[in-house]
């Protein structure tokens, strides 16, 4: 298909986008027709015929099965390595409680790391007398590797952090990172947040153990769904913190020998029962992607539009591009010379361009979908630079 046919096929597909200057699948995605209608669907179905049948019992396994092998064909692993979650969050809680912390261990992590990567390591800290031990790495920019290599250390027992950063947009070198961890036995935890369905990710080829993603940014799904992969490795290791019907082997659901059998998939880190419209969105969204947007375009697509979001942005007098441009994919992060972040993007909004402040460091960030066009970082250059004119020119009336 043309390509200015497939991005008006796409867009046709997400209203949202249409809307507005929709310049924040960091945050949120735009949901897709696709997504709507599977979740409408399974609510109609559950509100007419209930929702304790057995063929709705049936369709949730299946379901649930779909939306393992759909999240395993994105990370190139097997569906029996990937457990169905809320968020990211849910999946880095798993992997950092799992372990049975000893005073002395230690957690390598950097300072670029979002807190919902930041609270369950602060967590086992206060709680196990566990060290962490935090590499400063600025913007992302330079040699990253050496400098987590200098913390990581016979103690160390998981290093946890980003493949893509929150807040800068950086890369990280996270196949290299994970071989210097593995050297001294410990586990490598990714959030990855901002990267699954940003750019090519394969768990298998990077060496991880544990990677945590949310369906509802980059993926375009509802919120309230994630996966996390497990390695075999991690799943030998890891231990459950949280059990239930869902964790268990079917047939061994009372006591045996005093000890309850947890299943051997990573399905073992699953509870209970889940909103299953939801899962149905998340199936539909995965699906759309692979199978009629095609993730290699995707990928491509992101890359090209955060490239040319971050050479026009740097084009601009007063503007400070932080996201390190060797080392990017969609999310790009920028700070306007005698311009507060908060107030240029609500400023911004006013405008119906929708981009995001951040706290670490204090500036504004983009993210470039897929479905987004050059034409929607022409529309946010144009309102950026009122914007500015506007802030500075009621400074110097004040003034």
């Amino acid at each position: 298909m043309h390509l200015e046919r497939k991005v008006e096929a796409i867009r046709a597909a997400m209203p949202a986008v249409h809307e507005h200057v929709y310049l924040n699948t960091g945050t949120y995605g735009p949901l897709p027709q696709v997504v709507v209608e599977a979740m409408r669907s399974v609510s109609e179905r559950e509100f007419i015929d209930g929702r304790i049948t057995r063929e709705n019992y049936e369709r949730t396994t299946e379901l649930k099965a779909a939306a393992r092998q759909e999240v395993a064909h994105l990370l190139g692993c097997h569906p029996d390595q990937i457990a169905l979650t809320r968020h990211t969050t849910d999946g880095i809680n798993l992997a950092v409680m799992g372990i049975n912390w000893q005073p002395g261990d230690e957690i390598v992590t950097t300072d670029m790391e979002h807190p919902g990567a930041q609270g369950p390591i602060f967590n086992v800290i206060r709680r196990y007398g566990v060290s962490v031990r935090t590499v400063r790495l600025g913007t992302g920019a330079g040699d990253v590797v050496s400098a987590i290599a200098r913390l990581i250390g016979p103690r160390t027992r998981m290093v946890v952090l980003s493949h893509l950063t929150w807040n800068t947009g950086a890369v990280l070198p996270v196949k290299e990172i994970a071989e210097l961890a593995h050297r001294v036995g410990a586990l490598v935890v990714i959030d990855g947040a901002q990267s699954a369905g940003s750019l090519p990710v394969n768990v298998k080829e990077l060496s991880v153990d544990v990677y945590a993603i949310p369906g509802q940014k980059w993926l375009c799904g509802p919120e309230g769904t994630g996966a996390v992969y497990f390695s075999d490795d991690a799943l030998d290791q890891l231990q459950l913190t949280i059990v239930g019907y869902a964790s268990l082997v079917q047939g061994a659901l009372e006591p045996i020998g005093g000890y309850f059998v947890p299943k051997p998939t990573a399905e073992r880190f699953e509870v209970g029962g889940v909103h299953m419209p939801a899962i149905a969105g998340q199936v539909a969204a995965l699906r759309w992607l692979r199978e009629d947007v095609g993730y290699d375009w995707i990928f491509g697509r992101i890359a090209a539009l955060g490239h040319y979001a971050w050479q026009r942005l740097a084009g601009l007098e007063g503007v400070e591009v932080l996201t390190p441009p060797d080392r990017m994919a969609g999310l790009v992060t920028f700070t306007v010379r005698d311009c507060d972040p908060q107030q240029l993007v609500e400023k911004l909004l006013e405008r119906n361009v929708i981009v995001r402040w951040i706290t670490h460091p204090y500036s504004v960030r983009l993210s470039a979908g897929f479905y987004n066009t050059e034409d929607d970082i022409e529309r946010l250059i144009e309102a950026l630079l009122a914007v500015r004119s506007e802030l500075l020119g009621a400074r110097r009336t004040t003034g």
